[in-house]
């Protein structure tokens, strides 16, 4: 009687198997962010959800904080699927794909209900997001990383005090002439670089979430944000194109679902943190939060959007998005 049972047992999980039922597997999600910040958070919130709703099937191992190298490094492992997921910013996926640098223009989001009209459209969801499958993965969602601004070791009170400022910025031809433009002297440097190039004296500063005064302690050497707010960059989260085949098509769809329902979550919590963190660092380190005139700023990236839009691959990018803002230049 037993050996029947044990029998029934052994045909019944070969039948499950042979009639597509996915077998539990972990996929590895590399990330240069840490663990405890805000976007780390969502990602390990990202990645229970999965096993929870899963079943188990699919499990999702976030590797934070650069244990898998800086994100040129792991793009190339995602692309060959060593790595199946991983997260990107917006600025580095302008290097593989170039409509994506639209997303990084300098003012091209005014408002937050603006950056999140976009955001939601099919323009990046439907034709961005897909638009890298031939480099081997595609965009399954994004988290908000509030706006940019800058932050420097050396005293700030207006546009003028930002000339000549070295800046860490991320190796992005559109940051690179946006920080260019603004007068400063920009300075690309992997994102795990940052506090001990500060710390060395370096660099005088960067271009990034004031957040990261306190998150991450910059606030230590970079004693003023100045809030210019040039930019609202997102980060990516990318997989390798035959990663959601593997799932199934009912575990791939439930990928999908959760990670879209942690972008939207991303606007509130990022901003939320954002806010309590620079609190913090004002409090705690000492750091001063300078607001400046934005204007002068604004009306110099004029050539930035001259150049976009004769651009083959960003011109008509650029135009649809203003079209959805219903604005011109």
């Amino acid at each position: 009687m037993k050996l029947k049972k044990l029998a029934a047992v052994l045909l019944t999980t070969m039948l499950s198997v042979s009639s597509g039922s996915v077998l539990a597997k972990t996929y590895k999600l590399a990330s240069n962010v840490p663990a405890d910040g805000p976007p780390g958070l969502l990602l390990q919130e990202f990645a229970q959800r999965v096993t929870d709703e899963t079943d188990k099937r699919v499990r999702i191992k976030i590797f934070a904080n650069g244990t898998l190298g800086g994100q040129a490094q792991y793009l190339q492992q995602v692309q060959s699927g060593v790595v199946e997921m991983g997260l990107i910013n917006s600025a580095m996926m302008e290097n593989i794909e170039p409509s994506f640098g639209v997303l990084n223009l300098p003012y091209i989001f005014r408002t937050f209900d603006e950056f999140k009209m976009v955001m939601d459209s099919d323009l990046v969801n439907k034709d961005l997001f897909k638009a890298t499958k031939p480099q081997g993965f595609e965009v399954i969602g994004f988290l908000d990383n509030g706006p940019r601004s800058i932050y420097s070791t050396k005293p700030v009170a207006s546009v003028e005090d930002l000339k000549g400022l070295k800046l860490r910025t991320m190796s992005s031809p559109t940051y690179i002439e946006m920080l260019n433009l603004m007068g400063t002297s920009p300075t690309p440097l992997d994102f795990t670089e940052i506090y001990s190039a500060m710390q060395q004296g370096m660099i005088d500063g960067g271009e990034g979430g004031l957040g990261a005064l306190w998150e991450l302690k910059f606030g230590e050497f970079a004693k003023y944000g100045v809030l210019t707010e040039q930019t609202r960059m997102v980060d990516l989260i990318i997989i390798n194109n035959r990663v959601l085949d593997k799932m199934g098509a009912e575990d791939a769809e439930t990928v999908r679902r959760l990670m879209k329902e942690v972008s939207e979550k991303s606007y509130a919590v990022i901003q939320t943190e954002a806010d309590k963190s620079m609190a913090l660092a004002q409090e705690k380190l000492g750091v001063k939060i300078v607001e400046i005139d934005k204007g002068p700023l604004i009306e110099s990236m004029r050539p930035i959007y001259e150049k976009t839009l004769k651009d083959p691959k960003k011109g008509p990018v650029l135009k649809e998005l203003l079209d959805l803002q219903k604005r011109s230049l």
